[in-house]
């Protein structure tokens, strides 16, 4: 999902990116201006995202559980510093991926399309 939305601002800013090039700006102050955002994304995600997935949890063992079955709901801490590790370490690995993408824009390619 990171690499999805990451791949789709960068379609979607390709013109803007390029127009700052041409501007003067340098490849790392652009790619900030994606991954920025990116980066500030996941992090507001975060929260939400554990809230919703223990909730999440919470219905499944509620609706799973029964007289012959019992299953326990049990998150521990550990769990969401797992989860937010992964998510990390997904947005860096996108954020390089696309900031290769960043860098190799064909400016008059991009320029010349019409938005």
């Amino acid at each position: 999902v990171i690499y999805n939305s990451a791949r789709i601002a960068l379609a979607e800013r390709s013109h803007e990116l390029a127009t700052m090039r041409v501007l003067g700006f340098t490849r790392v102050e652009c790619s900030m201006v994606l991954l920025g955002e990116l980066g500030l994304l996941t992090i507001a995600a975060l929260a939400p995202g554990m809230l919703l997935g223990s909730g999440f949890a919470a219905i499944i063992t509620a609706v799973i559980g029964g007289e012959t079955v019992r299953i326990p709901y049990v998150i521990s801490p550990g769990t969401y510093g797992f989860a937010a590790v992964v998510v990390l370490t997904a947005a860096i690995v996108s954020g390089m991926i696309v900031r290769r993408r960043v860098d190799r824009l064909d400016l008059v390619e991009v320029l010349k399309t019409k938005a």
